[in-house]
């Protein structure tokens, strides 16, 4: 189902589980709970969603909750507590809530359970990018201007849009004909700083010089690594140009504000079931940041052609 194209949610929402039949419909006093594995003021993945959840709240009136820090041991008992308070939504925020996710949507039928960034769920409703798409148009980039031809990816575990955005990076980069090798490394922690330091010092060890953080509050060790062996930071998520201007050689902007506030305003339309919906580049919520000015005019203008093609939905991997 296609919701979108003009800066909207985009993509295929394939309705699975529960509400396929009809469209659900939710009382005035609309409430909805987000359930976050970090700090909301991690100034990444966290508190974007966050910020999203409080647009919500301000701009449909609606009431809303959050829990932050939660393990992963507790998933279940956090989503299940706002379920049964009579919260309409219950948001796990990020793709390690999908195993929780979907016992608790099996266990309340009638409650929307969402998860941010996440594999397609039975029961589920997913709120995901044209995540290929991100990875390729960093990987052109970062493959015309690496000098070694080899990059490195780091993550905190191994998640499906993580898996998606280094395929595409992975074509991205060898378009771009940089014949190293992409690696992927995984720190087991997404927001601790000194591993992801590290990770990131190993991968340059190896010849990479374009590193790409998929993290929380560890991009900060992955940009302060490129910044100490002077090689080229990738963002993802966040547009490191406004950080690290002279590290970052390009970034895309993955918004989960707004695909938080325009995920709960469908759900309060009852326009949003279980199913995948993706933003694609080029929308409201996903887009192109910044390009560092050391990248060749000509390299720039073929990637942002590239990216025309993405908005156009005329581009082919």
């Amino acid at each position: 189902m296609i919701i979108s194209r003009r800066h909207l949610l985009i993509g295929a929402a394939t309705a699975t589980g529960a509400g396929v039949l009809g469209r659900p419909v939710f009382a005035a006093d609309f409430k909805a709970a987000a359930v976050l594995p970090g700090s909301i003021t991690d100034q990444a993945f966290n508190q974007v969603v966050y910020e999203g959840l409080m647009a919500a709240k301000k701009n449909l009136s609606i009431e809303v909750a959050f829990s932050e820090k939660v393990k992963q041991a507790d998933q279940v008992s956090a989503m299940s507590d706002y379920a049964r308070r009579g919260y309409n939504v219950v948001i796990g925020a990020g793709g390690e809530f999908t195993a929780a996710a979907k016992r608790v949507a099996k266990q309340f039928p009638d409650v929307l359970v969402v998860v941010m960034n996440g594999a397609v769920t039975e029961g589920v409703a997913t709120i995901n990018y044209n995540n290929p798409q991100f990875g390729y148009i960093l990987g052109f980039i970062g493959g015309k201007m690496s000098k070694t031809g080899k990059a490195g990816m780091i993550c905190g575990q191994e998640i499906k849009p993580f898996v998606d955005i280094s395929d595409g990076f992975k074509k991205g980069w060898a378009k771009a004909g940089a014949s190293g090798e992409v690696t992927l490394t995984y720190t087991d922690d997404w927001d601790d700083v000194a591993k992801a330091k590290e990770a990131t010092l190993n991968l340059i060890n190896l010849g990479a010089d374009v590193v790409v953080p998929y993290l929380d509050n560890g991009i900060v060790g992955v940009v302060q690594a490129a910044e100490e062996k002077g090689v080229w930071a990738a963002g993802v998520i966040t547009d490191l140009g406004k950080s690290s201007p002279k590290t970052n050689v390009a970034s895309t902007v993955l918004d989960f504000a707004a695909a938080t506030a325009t995920a709960l305003d469908l759900a309060k339309k009852g326009e949003l079931k279980p199913g995948d919906y993706r933003f694609a580049m080029g929308s409201a919520a996903g887009y192109m940041g910044s390009i560092n000015d050391a990248v060749p005019a000509e390299v720039k203008a073929e990637a942002l052609a590239i990216v025309e093609q993405m908005k156009a939905g005329t581009f082919k991997m």
